[in-house]
């Protein structure tokens, strides 16, 4: 997944970037029975999340800590992955009151890849979802698309590896972009809207018919989409209208005074914190509203759009895994624990500049953190030791 504050990353050209590359992104470790067999070519497909996206930005170091890099050690495997130097692509938010970025960068700033390999084994690209795998050049294609896949699409780029296993989690931009906007149907500048459930289907499962055509008696791991509903940007209006101090954060933050419409009492809405700085800009008014028609707010029938989608999708998946004997693993399953336990704050702490939403969403409220990444991949160990009789040693936890 990524939000907005990753949008407007420059484009580079492509000449340049491959001038600069070497071959110190590939990690070969000694060959093992694991590796000479169900891993002995791994492959990630994904998004933001496998990338190592963190805090609206990516670099070299949160590229090592993807739950994919942690998975490919501990199955003791080759992990070549299409590193980026300096400050990253764009550099991550290194500060959440002042949206200062790694190393003095903006949102825009992109430096040149630090390394490449003709072979990868992470084709994961920030910004994808359910149709990217499968089209090179998508209404989501952007310069990571090109830095990391030079043309290809990440299934062809995958099949590169030869994989005798995947691990793909993809969907969760089907659904991102209408919750953090509140418009749920396709609106040119503003949303892609939900992909439509059998729209979804069909761009999946051309996916993984490519895959399993081009690399016969693959394996594998399918990841569910997350029910973006519980992601700490979007967080409760009731609570808001309900809590002074709440409220005078949030106008501090907004630098107005907002104002919100009647419809929004007792509707158990949500407010996306995309709005503020909009507000703050004065390109957003400070008046909130919480119809079906209203932008940056999620009402009961938005949210039931939403997690209904989401189900929907996510039964497909498991259907899926089930029918090519791979292991499914339910993202929900960790989230929902750690929002109902407070891990995942249901309202950001606006006076924290490093960890406004705890210890496993980072500072853009979206992305997961280091120690959310190990939670993934020790989840993906699990479900692949108990369908493949495989003995995957879990990441330490620190």
């Amino acid at each position: 997944m990524r939000t907005a504050l990753a949008r407007g990353v420059v484009a580079i050209a492509l000449t340049a970037t491959l001038a600069s590359c070497s071959k110190n992104d590939v990690i070969l470790p000694p060959k093992t029975s694991l590796n000479t067999g169900l891993f002995r070519s791994y492959v990630a497909l994904g998004n933001s999340i496998t990338s190592g996206y963190q805090s609206g930005g990516i670099l070299d170091s949160t590229q090592r800590e993807s739950y994919a890099f942690l998975l490919a050690q501990q199955a003791g495997t080759r992990y070549a992955y299409a590193s980026l130097a300096g400050r990253g692509c764009p550099p991550p938010i290194v500060n959440f009151q002042t949206g200062a970025r790694y190393g003095g960068g903006t949102a825009t700033t992109c430096d040149l890849r630090q390394s490449y390999s003709a072979v990868l084994n992470n084709v994961a690209v920030p910004g994808a979802a359910a149709i990217d795998p499968t089209d090179p050049t998508s209404a989501n294609s952007n310069v990571l698309t090109t830095l990391i896949l030079g043309g290809l699409t990440q299934v062809q780029k995958a099949l590169e590896a030869n994989p005798s296993f995947v691990s793909i989690w993809i969907g969760n931009n089907d659904v991102l972009p209408a919750a953090l906007s509140g418009v749920v149907v396709p609106d040119p500048g503003l949303s892609p809207g939900v992909t439509p459930v059998p729209t979804f289907i069909a761009e999946y499962d051309t996916m993984m018919t490519q895959l399993t055509a081009g690399a016969p008696g693959l394996r594998g791991v399918l990841i569910g989409v997350v029910d973006v509903t519980l992601i700490p940007s979007l967080f409760p209006i009731d609570s808001i209208l309900a809590d002074p101090v709440l409220n005078a954060t949030v106008n501090a933050v907004a630098g107005h005074t907002i104002t919100y419409n009647a419809d929004c009492t007792g509707a158990h809405a949500l407010l996306s914190i995309e709005v503020l700085p909009l507000i703050a800009a004065g390109t957003f008014p400070p008046e909130i509203g919480c119809s079906d028609e209203d932008a940056f707010t999620l009402d009961a029938d938005k949210i039931a759009l939403i997690t209904g989608t989401v189900d929907a999708y996510n039964a497909f998946i498991e259907a899926k895994a089930d029918s090519l004997g791979f292991a499914y693993v339910d993202p929900n399953a960790l989230l929902e624990p750690l929002k109902a336990a407070g891990a995942i704050p249901t309202i950001p702490n606006f006076a924290s500049a490093t960890l406004p939403f705890g210890n496993f969403i980072t500072l853009d409220g979206v992305h997961p953190s280091a120690t959310a990444h190990i939670a993934v991949a020790n989840a993906l160990i699990s479900a692949i030791n108990a369908q493949y009789s495989v003995s995957i040693p879990a990441v330490p936890t620190p």
